[in-house]
């Protein structure tokens, strides 16, 4: 997912944290951040409250000073790691640091400058960033796009990037391109939205915008290929199957033609409920043939509408849903493997622990030990 400055134009966030005024000063104006699509960073001298910025919002990115009193810049690294904050970091170093700088990239930092940051290498650096950081987009936004099945958390996520919580009716877009500069264009074409990257060469645009101006700006993309939904009121989103509807229809639409505006009546009512059901009771014992007939829906038609709606079949969706909420219970909390199996919808463990290893390709056990050591 990525996030905007306060005008809504750019898309990657970045943090700098120096504790010499002049230095974090030098840093900030060495970069080229609105050509690699980053808003006008944040500064701060303090690692404490750079420790704090990073826990209530969401930055892409951090540039950090290796020596810095109080706490150093691994320091600060490390915190961000033991607390999940997935801040991408790049660390400054003076010659003399090298030390420093192997035990930051044995922290998983990605990569370094030397201070101070001559214009190229800076270039350079913001450019291997941006690449980055799309990448770990178009890996990570789709789970986290499956995991949006209520308008509550995207809510929060529009918190999280400092944007005003939407209110009234959003508007969602998808828009595709083999050009990054394109997918740029369309978000800063819609200011205040928050943005995901499903694939590397597409970006799904939740914004609290009309209709009419969403259709407009993605009708100012020669370049891509767009469609978007009618705006939805709040109580009713629920972005993976909007998502889902738009991905359907993009793959009739070719670069030169008018944004296609999707509706979702063809879908049943009945089935969002039914689906909505689902999500709230995966853990229990369900048969695809009777919700359908509690829902008073054709079985058939169900199983296509899973098949469209989430890209997957009844059974695999059931089964993604648990071993997520299972991997999350493996790490974050001491429960045994089989307290998590029952947790998760399993009476019988053995079946478990068949399922966890065919969908991670390691067994819970190992999984824990893998992502505590992380």
């Amino acid at each position: 997912m990525a996030c905007r400055n306060e005008k809504g134009k750019i898309m990657f966030r970045v943090l700098i944290v120096d504790d010499e005024p002049m230095a974090l000063f030098s840093t900030a104006h060495s970069f080229p951040w609105e050509k690699y699509g980053f808003s006008a960073p944040l500064t701060t001298t303090d690692p404490f409250a750079a420790l704090d910025m990073l826990r209530r919002e969401r930055f892409d990115a951090a540039i950090v000073d290796i020596r810095m009193p109080g706490m150093n810049g691994i320091d600060l690294i490390r915190s961000c790691g033991d607390e999940r904050i997935d801040t991408v970091f790049i660390v400054l170093s003076g010659y003399s640091d090298f030390d420093y700088v192997q035990g930051a990239l044995r922290l998983r930092s990605f990569d370094y400058c030397l201070k101070p940051v001559l214009p190229d290498d800076a270039e350079a650096a913001l450019r291997r960033l941006a690449d980055h950081l799309r990448a770990l987009h178009a890996a990570n936004d789709p789970s986290q796009i499956a995991a949006l099945n209520s308008y509550a958390p995207l809510c929060s996520l529009f918190a999280g990037c400092g944007l005003a919580a939407p209110e009234g009716k959003m508007v969602l877009a998808l828009v595709s391109s083999a050009d990054p500069n394109a997918l740029y264009a369309a978000a800063a074409f819609l200011p205040h939205s928050l943005v995901f990257w499903p694939a590397a060469d597409q970006m799904l645009i939740c914004a609290p915008l009309p209709e009419e101006t969403v259709c407009t700006a993605l009708s100012a993309l020669p370049q891509a290929r767009c469609c978007y939904t009618p705006g939805i009121p709040l109580e009713g989103l629920i972005p993976v199957q909007q998502y889902k509807l738009l991905e359907d229809a993009l793959a009739g639409v070719e670069i030169g033609d008018e944004p296609m505006l999707v509706r979702a009546g063809d879908v049943s009512p009945a089935f969002l409920e039914l689906l909505e059901y689902v999500d709230q009771h995966f853990q229990e014992e369900l048969s695809l043939q009777e919700l359908a007939n509690h829902f008073h829906l054709n079985y058939t038609y169900c199983s296509e509408l899973f098949r469209s709606i989430t890209g997957q079949t009844f059974t695999k969706y059931i089964t993604q849903r648990r071993m997520k909420q299972a991997a999350e219970l493996l790490v974050i909390t001491n429960q045994s493997v089989n307290k998590i199996a029952m947790l998760t919808g399993y009476s019988n463990y053995t079946h478990f622990f068949t399922a966890f290893k065919n969908y991670f390709g390691q067994t819970p056990g190992a999984y824990r030990e893998e992502k505590r050591k992380k």
